[in-house]
């Protein structure tokens, strides 16, 4: 599944049954699982929520997502990369 998100939209994430794979493909996302942490997932990489975890991503510029059962098979073979984003906070709206 893909979708489009404009500077400033939040999406709620779910991990669900199975986990889900999140891959950035354009912009960047600032993303928040509630494990005292924040994430930047950059255009090209990815992050992975596992069987019941639940995140708040917020699109930092236009973004396009692709979200997919965790496991599934991928078209690329690129790693899963997103970078802790330090003390990075993010306005929300």
């Amino acid at each position: 599944m893909e979708c489009t998100l404009a500077k400033g939209e939040l999406l709620s994430l779910t991990g669900g049954a199975h986990g889900l794979t999140l891959r950035c493909l354009t912009g960047t996302i600032w993303l928040t699982k509630g494990d005292g942490r924040d994430y930047l997932v950059h255009c090209g990489s990815g992050f992975e929520l596992c069987k019941g975890e639940s995140a708040l991503a917020e699109a930092l510029d236009a973004a396009e997502l692709q979200m997919r059962r965790a496991g599934a098979a991928e078209n690329t073979k690129s790693a899963l990369a997103a970078a802790p984003a330090g003390s990075f906070l993010p306005r929300l709206l």
